[in-house]
């Protein structure tokens, strides 16, 4: 039997890969192909960007499509952890948090931070919440 300490060690590392994958997919496609980036929502996922609320996927995706300008992402930090199944009702929840720098259009880059909260729909890892914010 695996004990508790194995056992969120285990789900430590999990989410550690999950950040990982999941970022480098994420900022891919935001930069380079945006058209897809819903695949990456849940239905009923909401977004808070520079303090602008945006719920729904479908609101989601015209919100990164038509108002945000072509983007160049660069991560500098990235952290993440498993969040406690008591919390988010036995759903398999991680918390993953970015930093780094974007660039829009030909602008100067500019510090971002960036917290998602992924959940695992149909064994693939969706956004329910996003934040972002620029410094």
């Amino acid at each position: 039997m695996v004990d508790r300490e194995e056992e969120y060690t285990e789900k430590c590392t999990r989410a550690i890969r999950t950040a990982e994958q999941f970022s480098e997919l994420f900022y891919k496609k935001l930069d380079k192909e945006r058209h897809t980036i819903d695949k990456m929502y849940l239905p009923t996922a909401t977004l808070a960007w520079n303090g602008n609320a945006v719920d729904g996927l479908d609101n989601i995706k015209r919100f990164l499509l038509d108002r945000l300008p072509k983007s160049s992402h660069t991560i500098h930090n990235l952290d993440s952890q498993p969040v406690a199944d008591s919390a988010v009702g036995g759903q398999t929840t991680v918390l993953v948090q970015v930093s780094g720098n974007v660039r829009y259009d030909a602008n100067p880059s500019v510090p971002f931070q960036q917290n998602f909260l992924l959940t695992d729909s149909d064994s693939k890892w969706k956004v329910a919440v996003d934040n972002f914010r620029t410094q």
